[in-house]
């Protein structure tokens, strides 16, 4: 990491400097407090002409030193910065700023490593040995993913990709609501679809779930075991007609039959979560772990933990009911734990849950959730507080709502009837690279509009076409190579790239074309010498810089829970490589430029990288 490699040496360095000017009475205890290192900042400018980089460290330093931003900046040049090799040349500009550029040689030697780490290239061991759970989508198992539920999805995915990246050891958990009154209500409105099916007058619950929705779950319940759920006096007597032709079933409605609701409720629970696991296997989103809630209430485990808490004195009781402390640790108010009848409400399972993680020995938590869900964020900190776990590693993440566009209007989304336009419905229609990135190129809390017309385009205006469409052109160069050496027709330096015995072996090989182009890719990673550079013109430079800063994005992104940083890291990247492509032929008039081919060998390990931290392909052709 460049940036924040400089920034941990520019903090040293004046740590320094201010202890030598207080060791010399130039300034006094009390301006020594006053300074605040944590507020000095790197990073790129927005305008190239300031150079590679800027810091404000002058004026931040200037009220503990007491003096002019520009004239500490001076000093600031002089003592530090313009003794640091990597620097080329340093600038000061008002009311404070430095301004600095990166040598070539230190550029060309960032760019070797990325072919040293090739594929790690952007990770680093920052969250080493720290273990961190991320829980995200949770969506209860009562009816299909809607489109808000797959940006929670690509998000809790590429963040838990990026803090991989970052070394941390990271669990996905998908937390399954199968306990409490909305898995009683599903279970009635399966069971009476199901025995509607063989014939019996059983009336749909008031305030069901929508018939279309559980028509689905009973149709594959039905499919898979046929009567097996039918239960009551006199079944084994009773004569079951089964037309082939017409898929009825009728029952003699003489005999008393009905269905064990919870065996059948979870049969349809297992059915809804089935449906669930392979749409978000369809965008790339898998799952370490499947937790249910109601293995919170086994073995008296709820009862155990209760008395525990009431014995710590942080559940009392009041009105018949058990009531959690919970504004005594900075929620809004106190809540109820267990209703007056001796029931357990949501808030109880918030409370073994988290219990739960603490005991699996997660160092950090993060909760994605619904943008329904702001009162979760004190509550949670209100548990972790009470039970003596740092809130500070409790992180709840509100993730914010999707709008449809289509044709300029909005797609409305009516769950009149159970006809809703969700996601498995998007992922069909517009394709699972398209929903990853467009859903991971905002902040969580910040409203998407989701033009489909647009992800459905190929061409410039669509960000997810046009940043693969670069790895399909670095491809491209590598096909024609592969066309033009063995005819001859392509002038190579082969002290540089020997191409003859590469292509030997790869000819050798067989191996689908995606195989084949990334053994090509390894195997010139491997034996180009990537310590002899040369870089001739602004532009070729201005690529090689986007690379080298790839790791410090990745660092940046796992920082702020920031996905959508790699979204706009490989949006500049992809406008650069398109206008070096554009520009500067890699095959210039049957001879390959060597250092531009290099140039480009490095931009697609980059592009690759980033593409895995978003889960999208890197197609071959487009």
């Amino acid at each position: 990491m460049i940036v924040n490699n400089l920034k941990k040496r520019l903090t040293e360095d004046i740590l320094k400097l201010v202890a030598e000017y207080k060791e010399k009475d130039k300034i006094s205890e009390s301006d020594v407090l006053g300074f605040n290192v944590a507020n000095i900042t790197i990073g790129q400018p927005k305008n190239k002409r300031f150079g590679d980089l800027t810091t404000n460290a002058a004026m931040v330093l200037a009220p503990a030193l007491k003096d002019n931003p520009i004239r500490i900046a001076e000093m600031l040049k002089e003592k530090i910065f313009l003794k640091w090799k990597e620097i080329q040349n340093c600038s000061i500009v008002s009311p404070g700023f430095i301004n600095f550029s990166l040598s070539k040689n230190f550029i060309y030697k960032e760019l070797s490593e990325i072919a040293n780490q090739n594929e790690k290239y952007g990770f680093n061991e920052r969250g080493k040995k720290i273990k961190i759970q991320i829980e995200f989508v949770s969506a209860n198992p009562t009816g299909n993913l809607h489109i808000g539920h797959g940006r929670w999805a690509a998000l809790g995915d590429s963040l838990s990709n990026i803090y991989s990246a970052n070394g941390f050891n990271v669990s996905r958990e998908y937390y399954v609501n199968d306990y409490g009154s909305q898995i009683k209500k599903f279970a009635l409105c399966i069971r009476c679809l199901y025995l509607r099916h063989f014939r019996m007058d059983v009336p749909y619950p008031e305030d069901g779930y929508p018939e279309e929705i559980v028509k689905t779950v009973v149709a594959e319940i039905i499919d898979r075991y046929g009567d097996k759920f039918l239960v009551g006096t006199g079944l084994n007597e009773t004569v079951i007609n089964f037309n082939k032709d017409l898929q009825e079933q009728s029952i003699d409605s003489k005999q008393s039959i009905d269905v064990n609701l919870d065996t059948i409720g979870n049969e349809g629970m297992r059915v809804m979560l089935d449906k669930i696991s392979n749409t978000l296997k369809s965008i790339s989103v898998e799952f370490d772990k499947w937790f249910c809630e109601s293995s919170l209430y086994e073995s008296s485990n709820f009862e155990k933990k209760v008395k525990k808490l009431m014995d710590k004195g942080i559940i009392y009781q009041k009105d018949d009911a058990l009531w959690f402390k919970s504004f005594e640790f900075g929620d809004d108010k106190d809540r109820v734990v267990i209703r007056t009848g001796g029931e357990p409400t949501y808030f109880a399972s918030d409370i073994l849950y988290l219990l739960n993680k603490i005991d699996r020995g997660f160092d950090r938590l993060i909760y994605i959730l619904g943008a329904d869900h702001h009162g979760y964020v004190k509550r949670l900190h209100a548990i972790g507080k009470a039970v003596g776990y740092d809130d500070e590693k409790i992180n709840v993440i509100i993730g914010q709502l999707v709008r449809l566009v289509k044709k300029g209007e909005i797609v409305k989304m009516s769950k009149r009837k159970g006809k809703v336009y969700n996601l498995d419905d998007l992922i069909r229609e517009v394709g699972k690279d398209s929903v990853r990135y467009f859903f991971t190129t905002s902040s969580f809390d910040t409203p998407l509009d989701f033009d489909i017309g647009l992800a459905k385009q190929k061409s410039n205006k669509n960000t997810v076409y046009y940043v693969q469409y670069a790895h399909a052109r670095i491809a491209s160069v590598i096909g024609k190579i592969k066309e033009l050496y063995p005819k001859g027709q392509l002038l190579v330096d082969e002290k540089e790239l020997n191409l003859s015995s590469l292509m030997q072996f790869q000819n050798s090989r067989k191996t689908n074309s995606r195989e084949s182009l990334k053994n090509i890719f390894d195997s010139l990673i491997s034996q180009v010498n990537f310590n002899n550079f040369s870089l001739d013109n602004t532009e070729e430079f201005e690529l090689a810089k986007i690379l080298i800063f790839y790791p410090d994005i990745i660092y940046d992104a796992c920082s702020n829970n920031a996905p959508y940083l790699v979204n706009q890291f490989l949006y500049r990247l992809a406008s650069q490589f398109h206008y070096f492509y554009n520009h500067y032929r890699v095959i210039d008039e049957g001879k390959l430029d060597t250092d531009r081919f290099k140039l480009i060998l490095l931009a697609r390990i980059v592009l690759v990288n980033a593409f895995k931290m978003l889960n999208i392909t890197a197609p071959l052709k487009m």
